[in-house]
């Protein structure tokens, strides 16, 4: 069977993934906070964008400025994407539309889709509703759905992610792509069991040496994909995250 695949953005894990990720999947990224786990993100969604596929950005754990900031850190500039509604924020981390737009241009803050409160769910739902009818073309769209820490809201970080999977599933019709983050620290049990709903799962564990702290990438299951059990060695080089060549069995 064929399978229709597309670019990840990650320099290095088309070739491990056997041609890319498959349209019309629900992916999870599992990783302690780091630059490699945002540079992953921003990477799959950029892109999706650089191919005409339009993008939606829930961000929980970081206001929309900080991530602005962070692509343009990378080389990617997305004011245009965001003006012509090509890629379109749901900020569920700020508290109120104020804080919402700081730190952003006006053409960007009008664009900006602020649910002040991240435990109402009927709220996020309308949210991400508007995002989707903001996009020109639905289908081909590249979601990511950040988790929030339990510090920012009531819900614990599996609660939010059970709403992000029941949320965007609707999406998969159309051919898309939605990545999933999930903070290592949840108890292992309750991921084991809800990472058996995705169709792909992504490893971010970093091992500290005397020396340096690496970060390696595993990939226990890619739907339609026959993956060996190796990690990745990941690298950074102005914010841009590759997959280098080195890789150890797991």
């Amino acid at each position: 069977m064929i399978v229709t695949r597309v670019p990840s953005g990650i320099p290095g894990l088309d070739t491990a993934l056997q041609g890319g990720i498959p349209v019309n999947s629900a992916l999870a990224l599992r990783g302690e906070a780091s630059n490699y786990c945002e540079a992953f993100q921003q990477q799959f969604v950029v892109e999706g964008l650089k191919h005409g596929s339009p993008a939606i950005y829930c961000c929980t754990s970081r206001p929309v400025a900080t991530i602005i900031r962070s692509m343009r850190h990378q080389g990617f500039d997305v004011k245009e994407y965001i003006v012509n509604d090509e890629l379109v924020f749901l900020d569920c981390y700020s508290a109120h539309k104020r804080t919402s737009v700081a730190g952003v241009d006006s053409d960007v803050q009008r664009k900006i889709i602020t649910v002040s409160d991240a435990d109402d769910e009927k709220m996020l739902q309308n949210g991400l509703a508007t995002a989707v009818e903001r996009v020109p073309n639905i289908k081909g769209v590249r979601a990511v759905c950040e988790n929030v820490p339990g510090s920012l809201t009531n819900k614990s970080p599996t609660e939010m992610m059970r709403w992000g999977r029941r949320s965007f599933g609707d999406l998969r019709a159309f051919q898309t792509i939605v990545l999933h983050t999930f903070p290592h620290g949840v108890r292992e049990e309750l991921f084991t069991m809800m990472a058996s709903d995705f169709d792909g799962l992504f490893e971010l564990k970093a091992e500290r040496g005397l020396d340096r702290v690496r970060y390696y990438l595993s990939i226990p299951k890619m739907r339609m994909t026959v993956l060996p059990p190796k990690m990745h060695e990941l690298d950074i080089n102005n914010g841009v995250v590759t997959l280098k060549t080195i890789q150890k069995i797991t």
